[in-house]
């Protein structure tokens, strides 16, 4: 599990060097889980979780949404609302169900929600997440 030790989680790189962070993630209930996930800044939801991983953890299907593929193309998507944790803080998002990927993605909306920047230094190999000071970020439009 990444920590915020001095307001810095550290992540790291995977097999393939993308940059990866540990998070846990829960049900309504409490029931939770800890989940690596690939860093996607291409990607601009909260998470996206394969469907093998979601329904054990018991995440509820809250209902379904549109995306815009990389290649532009539209497909639906089951969606359903859970936490995620990152050293102790916890924060609710919409969480997209993947059927046939095996790979967790964190993304941008992830990234607003908990006021962290990201730097990634693939010379260094190092992944670090910085909490920012709540006045230091902008507002969304």
């Amino acid at each position: 599990m990444a920590t915020l030790d001095g307001k810095v989680a550290i992540g790291f790189f995977n097999t393939n060097q993308d940059p990866c962070i540990d998070i846990e993630v829960s049900n309504p209930i409490g029931w939770k889980q800890k989940l690596t996930c690939l860093i996607d800044t291409g990607f601009t939801g909260f998470l996206s979780i394969p469907m093998f991983t979601a329904f054990p953890i018991g995440l509820l299907l809250s209902g379904t949404m549109s995306l815009t593929l990389a290649d532009g193309s539209t497909q639906f998507r089951l969606t359903c609302l859970g936490s995620a944790s990152l050293d102790g803080e916890a924060q609710v998002g919409v969480i997209i169900i993947e059927p046939s990927s095996d790979q967790v993605l964190l993304g941008m909306d992830f990234l607003r929600k908990f006021n962290l920047q990201l730097i990634v230094d693939p010379i260094n190999s190092t992944v670090e997440l910085r909490k920012i000071a709540a006045s230091a970020v902008p507002a969304t439009p």
